[in-house]
């Protein structure tokens, strides 16, 4: 059976991609400028990137969808390898700049394994998840909760990875990611709001220990860092701290405030703001653009993600939605996360902004996931051979 298929091409949703390709090349030219960094080799890199991005895109797009979901289970196993391999074969540059490892280096690249594992553990979770509604005609809250504690089991050595690196941020993402897989595929209600409940409950906690002592103690016994309980302080009193560990936010709100309505004049004075090529890449398009321009942008990742949902959707096929709405709740949450965080209306950690973020391995990511839909558009019937010469058909 091939592994591959012939499509058409959905212009509509190459649009906003490509558009993003462009910006990113623009605001990270932009981002060495206001650094006084040279920009040729900022934009060389991030061009390369974006080829490659395209190339990862269109051989994503070729895929059958039966073929990613059928060796799903392996596509985990090698995104876990990779990332527990890190233990071993980290960045020392990298290692020493954030005291985490989370990248490898190949010759003068990084390569971040946790942004592929975002694919990885969404197929694979799909894959789970349509077993269950195969095997199960009457589903029960008794059966779904099974299904639930299955898929937690499973996603347990990727949070213990995510835990090991300390990626907070990125651990949010996979969470959000089974939320709306759970939702999306029906789980019971009263399932969703014990969980949800718990979630609260656990978010509740974590805050009351950051603003005590001895809660601090309890969270550095957890491997919790100092930063980590300083960006929560700095975003609940970000004037407060603005000389120490609120400086990055207080100066990315006066950035993003510089820029008014339609950008800041050629002649004022760049607003400095630390890591501004990576997770403050907005504030860049605040201070040059201002409001109208940052306006515009989101309005290109809205109709990006409209477009995602809409070619999902069109295909009449559930596996499809369930891929392409669990990705794209990731995405956008990414995306809240990094505004929200440039603005000072969520705490810092250090989640990029997709796209747009320095990070070729965040980008050529994203570029697979949104070839992996497009190459839904063709496919309207989903067949997943099982070991025991089963077969497996959803409509």
């Amino acid at each position: 059976m091939r592994f591959y298929k012939q499509r058409e091409i959905n212009y509509a949703l190459l649009l906003p991609i490509f558009l993003l390709y462009l910006l990113s090349i623009w605001v990270q030219y932009q981002a060495a400028v206001m650094d006084g960094r040279p920009p040729q080799s900022v934009v060389i890199r991030q061009i390369l990137f974006c080829i490659l991005s395209v190339i990862a895109l269109g051989a994503a797009s070729l895929l059958k969808t039966s073929f990613l979901l059928r060796f799903s289970g392996l596509w985990y196993l090698l995104c876990l390898g990779m990332m527990a391999s890190l233990h071993w074969f980290y960045d020392p540059f990298m290692f020493s700049e954030t005291h985490t490892k989370r990248w490898m280096r190949i010759g003068s690249f990084t390569i971040q394994p946790s942004e592929f594992m975002k694919i990885a553990f969404v197929l694979f979770m799909v894959y789970l998840t349509l077993v269950y509604e195969k095997r199960k005609a009457e589903r029960t809250i008794q059966t779904d909760m099974i299904y639930v504690c299955k898929v937690l089991f499973y996603s347990i050595p990727t949070f213990a990875l995510m835990y090991l690196q300390r990626d907070f941020g990125t651990s949010l993402v996979f969470v959000v990611m089974l939320g709306a897989l759970f939702i999306i595929s029906g789980v019971h209600w009263k399932i969703l709001t014990v969980m949800t409940s718990i979630a609260a409950l656990v978010g509740g906690v974590l805050l009351l220990l950051v603003f005590t002592e001895w809660g601090n103690r309890l969270l550095f016994q957890l491997t919790f860092s100092q930063y980590q309980l300083d960006r929560i302080k700095a975003w609940v009193d970000p004037f407060a701290y603005q000389d120490s560990i609120a400086f990055q936010q207080v100066r990315s709100i006066l950035a993003i405030g510089s820029g008014g309505l339609l950008g800041a004049p050629q002649n004022h004075t760049t607003v400095y703001v630390p890591v501004r090529e990576s997770d403050m890449i907005f504030t860049v398009i605040g201070e040059t653009f201002g409001f109208f321009g940052s306006t515009l942008v989101i309005f290109l990742y809205f109709y990006l993600i409209y477009q995602v949902i809409f070619a999902a959707i069109s295909t009449n096929n559930k596996a499809s939605v369930y891929i392409a709405i669990t990705f794209i709740f990731g995405l956008v949450f990414q995306i809240f996360e990094n505004i929200g965080a440039a603005i000072g209306l969520l705490p810092l950690t250090g989640i990029p902004l997709p796209f747009l973020s320095q990070g070729g391995t965040s980008l050529i990511a994203i570029s697979m996931a949104m070839g992996i839909i497009l190459g839904l558009n063709k496919e309207k019937l989903l067949e997943i051979e099982f070991r025991h010469n089963t077969e497996l058909k959803l409509q």
